[in-house]
């Protein structure tokens, strides 16, 4: 989920079968997945059943800034929820309702909750504006599911709705211009340096090119790659720490921050490309590397990192391919989705958009139960969130 200002603010979990799982079972999903330190550095939406709340064993396993908790509409005709609701909301837990028909707003009690999801277009095209206002007069916070357009994304924002989903990232984008030749062709060198471990020396006049390139690289390895024990202030020293193997994997992260523009908006593209790239890695973990894959980890990293250049570059991904002098097993699985990569990519695309049976079929065919799954998500996206160009 983003903010306003398009920087990852919460984590939307989502489940297929809200209707089918006790909240003893999501508890153990949640705890065996790891994703207690996740929720302590940014929030997660969480889409529980009314019910759950008047088991007091539930809400104890979740600190109280750990989440926001979203209910169903039908929630505002169960007394004891909403009692239960008020009571939390008194010790700092968040709660939304999700909305459906706008009369359900002022039915609300704001005791109870202090947000409220509701689809975008719906609150586009639909929702009357007076809601709105008294939205914001009561300071209920609004969240957007559905947000299918950077266009739409921005309306939003402009109606003060807090967190949005972020489904327009990864759609193409007519609307908004490419970005000049030549910073794509700085991007494409740089790119093709990078997958073919060119010399030092290669790489350096790139980064002598564009001081921005340099000071970005700087920034980025400095926020998570040392952990803070010291900071790193050249190209050199990058690599004499690093070592060459590690510095190519921020080197491939780098192409996602805004060095070639005079815009510094954030690219919430560059956490998520991490997180696809630390998922593929960490899914691959305890497969066999196939004959033309030695290092199978490496690949699979590289290519969900690269998965998204032609979301990046607005070129079509065939085009991107035969510009770089990758591995045929990796081209493969980025432009066909074949091999054993392109399939664990296709099982992490799949797992984003919600489509949770198709990426557990996926996965079990390499004999990776959901549990694994969510783990992998889980830790990726821990690692991700700690990425920061700021």
């Amino acid at each position: 989920m983003l903010g306003p200002e398009r920087s990852w603010s919460a984590l939307h979990w989502q489940t297929d079968a809200m209707d089918r799982i006790t909240a003893g079972e999501f508890i153990d999903c949640f705890t065996e997945s790891g994703a207690a330190p996740l929720a302590d550095r940014i929030p997660l939406l969480l889409p529980i059943a009314p019910e759950w709340l008047v088991q007091g064993e539930f809400i104890q396993k979740f600190g109280s800034d750990q989440a926001v908790f979203v209910l169903p509409e039908h929630t505002l005709d169960a007394p004891a929820a909403l009692a239960e609701c008020a009571a939390l909301r008194k010790r700092g837990y968040h709660f939304a309702l999700r909305v459906d028909r706008a009369d359900a707003i002022r039915r609300a009690p704001l005791t109870a909750f202090d947000h409220l999801l509701l689809d975008a277009s719906f609150s586009r095209h639909e929702l009357p504006a007076l809601e709105l206002i008294y939205c914001d007069r009561v300071e209920l916070r609004r969240i957007a599911t559905g947000v299918a357009s950077p266009e739409l994304f921005d309306w939003l924002a402009g109606k003060r709705f807090v967190l949005c989903d972020s489904t327009f990232l990864t759609a193409p984008d007519a609307e908004r211009a490419p970005d000049p030749d030549a910073a794509r062709v700085k991007m494409l060198k740089l790119l093709s340096l990078v997958v073919q471990d060119a010399e030092t020396r290669a790489i350096e006049e790139v980064f002598r090119e564009e001081p921005k390139l340099s000071y970005n690289l700087l920034r980025l390895v400095n926020s998570v790659a040392i952990g803070g024990m010291t900071q790193i202030s050249s190209f050199n020293q990058a690599i004499a720490i690093l070592g060459r193997r590690q510095l190519q994997r921020w080197l491939q992260l780098l192409i996602y921050a805004n060095q070639f523009g005079l815009s510094n908006e954030p690219n919430p593209l560059m956490q998520l490309a991490a997180a696809r790239g630390r998922q593929m890695e960490l899914l691959c973990g305890a497969l066999a590397a196939p004959p033309d894959i030695p290092e199978l980890g490496d690949a699979a990293f590289m290519i969900g990192i690269f998965s998204l250049l032609d979301v990046l570059l607005k070129l079509p991904m065939r085009d991107i391919l035969g510009a770089l002098p990758l591995q045929d097993a990796i081209t493969a699985a980025l432009g066909e989705r074949r091999g054993v990569l392109g399939e664990l990519l296709a099982a992490v695309q799949a797992g984003e958009a919600g489509e949770h049976a198709r990426a557990a079929t996926i996965l079990a065919a390499h004999g990776i139960a959901p549990a694994s799954h969510a783990a992998a998500q889980v830790t990726a996206l821990f690692w991700a969130s700690r990425i920061n160009l700021d």
